[in-house]
């Protein structure tokens, strides 16, 4: 069995409350007493309950992460890098998948509350609905939060989002200006976060003159390949296709090639994300990068600001760009 703090205590000749003192990094201790018992502890490989420092000092040092579907890879590299930013300032995370319900993540929340979280992050527009907002008031209204691509009007949420309707506007205006006039758009599950991209796709339909032509797809592979079957077969004149994410613009890269069509002289399609998807298609796909290092760094950044300073609120928009590869 390790030493306990009284043992410490005594090989130091101190007072256990001291050795608390110097773990906890509190004042008032002379030099020579703090090194004394930071010697003895670093010897014995004396090692901290987390969960007992929290029941002293009212915090415990761990960052809740919730996701709606822990299997949605952008969403999971977008948790990573901000575990990783808060791991290296000395905080755990705990990452959970809420669910598919808008009950199932607003419970997240309650659990998460019950869990004594120093701050949480929402990966996700998914996350924007009522109960959730209802369960941040309720169970953390003075615990930070940030909302990675979602907004809530609470005076304890940070956000920053990616300007998604900018993202498709810009794909869709560079499809027409390179000759395409028939662009069809293929959406995912119907979130906050896609809708504005369906609204930027409408949004240069209607300044550039192309008749909108939306499907909708289940959020995999084989899905957005069934669909893009349908609209070549339904619509032949389609020279374009944009995809609400890069999974679904690969699964239909491949159907596309498998009904003999050449890509992209018949038909050019651009992807949502820029995630290792788009790299690792064949051929590479084009896509709207909606700049996830850059939207997860800028939380991590805030939400740091926000653990040490409860008053300290931001808002931020991220402009996506357009990569280009070979489909378009």
């Amino acid at each position: 069995m390790g030493l306990t703090i009284y043992d410490i205590a005594k090989e130091a000749g101190v007072s256990a409350s001291t050795v608390s003192r110097v773990i906890n990094s509190r004042p008032g201790i002379k030099k020579s007493t703090r090194e004394k018992v930071e010697k003895i502890l670093k010897e014995s490989n004396f090692s901290v309950s987390e969960a007992a420092r929290g029941l002293v000092n009212q915090t415990s040092r761990m960052i809740g992460i919730l996701v709606s579907d822990i299997r949605n890879q952008h969403h999971i590299e977008g948790a990573y890098m901000i575990e990783q930013h808060f791991m290296k300032l000395g905080y755990c995370s705990l990452i959970l998948n809420a669910g598919d319900t808008d009950e199932s993540k607003a419970d997240y929340i309650r659990i998460l509350s019950s869990r004594r979280v120093n701050a949480v992050i929402l990966i996700g527009s998914a996350f924007q609905n009522s109960a959730v907002e209802e369960a941040i008031k309720d169970y953390i209204p003075n615990t930070p939060v940030i909302f990675q691509n979602g907004v809530f009007s609470l005076p304890n949420v940070s956000s920053v989002l990616s300007d998604d309707v900018a993202g498709t506007y810009e794909a869709a205006a560079y499809l027409y200006n390179n000759g395409h006039r028939h662009i069809a758009y293929v959406n995912g599950n119907d979130t906050p976060s896609n809708r504005k991209k369906v609204q930027g796709y409408e949004k240069a339909a209607e300044e550039f003159g192309f008749e909108p032509l939306i499907k909708v797809s289940e959020d995999s592979a084989e899905g957005s390949a069934a669909v893009t079957e349908t609209l070549v077969n339904e619509y032949p004149e389609i020279d374009a296709i944009i995809y609400a994410v890069d999974l679904l613009g690969v699964g239909a890269s491949r159907k596309l090639l498998d009904l003999g069509k050449r890509i992209p002289q018949d038909i050019a399609i651009i992807g949502t994300d820029n995630s290792p998807f788009s790299m690792l298609s064949n051929p590479r796909l084009s896509t709207i990068d909606t700049k996830l290092q850059d939207l997860s760094s800028a939380c991590s950044e805030i939400l740091e600001k926000a653990i040490e300073n409860p008053t300290y609120r931001e808002h931020l928009v991220i402009t996506p760009s357009l990569v280009l590869r070979e489909t378009t």
